[in-house]
């Protein structure tokens, strides 16, 4: 290793130690192996050194936090934080996270390395200027981040930069207080030169940029796609083409009148009319259209031949008769869906001092790390069973009684959570179903799910991982905000409760934004909007069963 020195923007100074040729090209492979094993263990509210994470969503998650009622910030950030991490306290760390022992050594290794010239650190210190050491600091801190988490604070943190909201100053200074005592708890200590409560009307610095009382959050990026889906809600109306509009009547009336270049999927709920003509226009033009019952149960589908491969078909064919195979998949797609419930059980509470639900998360973290090594599906449906009993059992808790929601029940609903739940979970298999055609898949033959009879399988294997983090989303947002409440429900005996034509307007225009909300994906390498995130996955899993990729990677939400 050669000691560098640099200049910083502000001034001082930057030492890196930086090494041979060989030793970097050797992290590079090791980060990319132990990336997708230790980000998604790390704290939602964790933003450095992350792929599709920056300052940006440094700065809103603390806006976010101003806007639940916090107004004032504790800051403080960590004395020479690379240079203080104890290596062997962080190497237990990673070995609780990765299996390979021989994995393991290398990074010890790696990490351990002298610099030429100087004294040897005494097993203190990951050297600035490494490719490892960003996310081996974030595993360790992220012990600092559970810690406090567990007294019912949420730490907002870049780097070593810290930020916790929380309503007053005194309370500022006990947390302050406590913030000392976990980093001292880590053979860490917080820099005494830079650490205070400040309120937000004061305006407080986070990431070079100032948040102050008025500031708002920076709202979620969104897509502007050429081409969306219309929904139809209307009974009665009738769908029909005139030249190349799209047109939605009923009687007399123009309920919609729709350019069909800017149409990607037609939706109808109930008894809704399309016209022959239309029909042919749209399997021409590679149009999705869907029909589901009132309550959202799916009905029929029509679309073209589109996206059909028979030797992807073939591989798919194999793999699942393969159970080692399918089985490897289909821990990818367990362990993706209880990484994202375990993000969103912590981002909806987010308002809420509840540390008992740090608890909760930590188990789901446990059963993420059980269903990546299962030895069948059996034992894999086990943890993920028990993983999502506990993650509704906490989201009951959050969303509060007012709602009736104990826990996940369907056929028929009992509930208004459930029911928008089921509505969306329909509406999301619907999407799936496309994604699947298009990337040349047969939609009823999945990996994790069993085939039966006119069950979707790989549509509900694919919208596993995404069920927390659109819909599970987007019903708890509908709840925060009021624009659903619970008289905009019917329940009757034999179809359970219902979403009135108020609610499910205010879901399907929620539902939409969601899936228009960008997120980095991992193979695509930049931010891509859900509804696409489908599509990207299902070529993936194309990919993957073609032996064009190596292995199959869920999205998660951070």
């Amino acid at each position: 290793m050669t000691r560098v020195s640099i200049p910083k923007p502000d001034g001082g100074i930057r030492s890196l130690a930086i090494g041979a040729i060989e030793d970097r090209i050797v992290e590079r492979a090791v980060l990319d192996v132990l990336d997708p094993v230790v980000d998604p263990t790390l704290s939602p509210w964790s933003f450095a050194y992350r792929r599709g994470l920056g300052v940006r969503d440094a700065v809103r998650a603390l806006a976010e936090a101003r806007e639940s009622g916090l107004a004032f910030v504790v800051r403080c950030d960590i004395d020479d934080c690379f240079d203080s991490i104890p290596r062997w306290p962080l190497l237990r760390r990673l070995r609780e996270l990765v299996s390979d022992a021989e994995l393991v050594a290398l990074v010890e290794r790696l990490v351990g390395r002298p610099v030429t010239g100087e004294r040897a650190s005494g097993g203190r210190g990951l050297h600035q200027g490494g490719s490892l050491s960003p996310l081996l600091a974030n595993l360790y801190l992220d012990t600092f981040d559970r810690a406090l988490m567990r007294h019912g604070h949420r730490v907002v943190r870049y780097g070593d930069d810290i930020a916790i909201s929380v309503p007053d100053r005194p309370t500022g200074l006990r947390v302050l207080d406590l913030a000392d005592a976990e980093a001292e708890a880590l053979s860490l200590r917080l820099n005494t030169d830079d650490r205070q409560v400040i309120a937000f009307d004061e305006g407080v610095p986070f990431c070079g940029q100032v948040v102050t009382a008025s500031s708002g959050p920076t709202a979620d990026l969104q897509a502007k796609p050429l081409q969306g889906t219309v929904f139809v809600t209307t009974q009665g109306a009738l769908l029909r083409v005139k030249g190349e509009r799209l047109r939605v009547e009923d009687g007399d009336r123009l309920l919609a009148n729709v350019n069909l270049k800017r149409v990607r999927q037609i939706v109808c709920f109930g008894r809704v009319g399309v016209t022959s003509t239309l029909l042919q226009r749209i399997v021409e033009r590679g149009i999705e259209l869907a029909w589901l019952y009132e309550d959202g149960r799916h009905a029929a589908r029509v679309s073209g031949l589109d996206g059909t491969d028979p030797e992807v078909r073939l591989a798919q064919y194999r793999a699942a008769d393969d159970a080692r195979q399918a089985l490897r998949i289909a821990r990818q797609l367990v362990a993706g869906k209880v990484t994202n419930m375990r993000v969103g059980l912590l981002r909806a509470a987010r308002a809420q001092q509840a540390p008992e639900l740090a608890d909760r998360q930590a188990r789901l973290a446990t059963a993420r790390q059980s269903a990546l090594i299962a030895d069948s599906t059996a034992e894999l449906m086990g943890y993920e069973g028990s993983a999502t009993r506990d993650y509704f059992a906490g989201l009951s808790q959050i969303l509060g009684p007012e709602w009736g929601f104990t826990t996940r029940q369907r056929r028929p609903p009992p509930d208004p959570v459930n029911a928008m739940l089921s509505f969306g979970y329909t509406l999301l298999t619907n999407e799936a179903l496309t994604a699947c055609q298009l990337a040349g898949l047969d939609p009823y033959l999945g990996m994790l799910h069993s085939p039966r009879r006119n069950r979707p399988s790989l549509a509900l294997d694919l919208i596993e991982e995404l069920r927390p983090v659109v819909v599970d989303a987007t019903v708890i947002r509908l709840v925060r905000t009021g624009q659903v409440t619970p008289k905009n429900f019917t329940l009757t005996d034999d179809r359970g409760c219902r979403l009135d034509d108020h609610g499910r307007r205010a879901f399907l225009d929620a539902y939409e934004r969601r899936m228009l909300t960008l997120v980095h994906h991992p193979v695509e390498q930049r931010r891509i909007p859900w509804r696409h995130v489908l599509l990207a996955q299902a070529r993936t899993l194309a990919a993957v069963l073609s032996s064009r990729r190596p292995e199959y990677r869920p999205v998660v939400w951070r």
